[in-house]
């Protein structure tokens, strides 16, 4: 029987409900596993989005960050990003996983916000919101959705109405093109959306 595909969610205060709530209903709906991470300090493990929701990590990042994922998930949100950037953990994990050839995804904030001062990404393809792409250093910006970097195995998504996008492509990137064109048939997915059928 082949391994359940699995992904790494870091959660902090201040996290964007939106992409949160997203990526929790889509990912497990395509069969992959889904561990939430607290990256609060004081190992909170409620954690209130950036619009006052509480959300539950299931354990601190602490001890998940040594179990074998396929794909780390950072999400945005301004305060939260902060967090990511102070955590020494964060940038440890995105160091552990980038060395060991597995995928580091980002949405929004989290772009320039982290992933943008990380050195292993020096020069890689990526979005964020628009309005912050002028903080952006020391990867190159690009105008979509979500952009897919597979020299760098990065992926980053522009902001909350993407993260539909995001998910699918993590579906398509961790088990195949067909489970990502399965769950667009499923939910109706809006025009405009990509539906993974040629």
């Amino acid at each position: 029987m082949p391994a359940i595909p699995s992904v790494l969610l870091c959660l902090a205060h201040g996290n964007d409900a939106i992409e949160i709530t997203t990526f929790l209903a889509l990912l497990p709906r395509a069969g992959i596993s889904v561990t939430v991470a607290s990256v609060e300090g004081d190992g909170a493990l409620t954690i209130q989005s950036a619009e006052g929701l509480p959300f539950s990590a299931q354990l601190p990042l602490s001890q998940a960050v040594d179990k074998d994922y396929e794909l780390l998930l950072l999400v945005g949100g301004e305060q939260s990003c902060r967090t990511y950037a102070q955590s020494d953990l964060v940038v440890e994990s995105i160091a552990q996983f980038t060395s060991t050839r597995r995928y580091v995804a980002a949405m929004s904030h989290a772009v320039p916000g982290i992933i943008d001062s990380i050195a292993g990404f020096c020069g890689a393809n990526v979005t964020c919101l628009p309005q912050h792409k002028e903080h952006l250093a020391h990867t190159q910006w690009q105008e979509r959705r979500v952009v897919n970097d597979p020299r760098y195995l990065l992926l980053s998504g522009q902001g909350p109405l993407c993260a539909t996008d995001m998910a699918l492509k993590i579906v398509e990137l961790l088990i195949n093109k067909e489970a990502a064109h399965a769950l667009t048939h499923d939910l109706a997915i809006p025009v405009g959306i990509y539906n993974y059928q040629e």
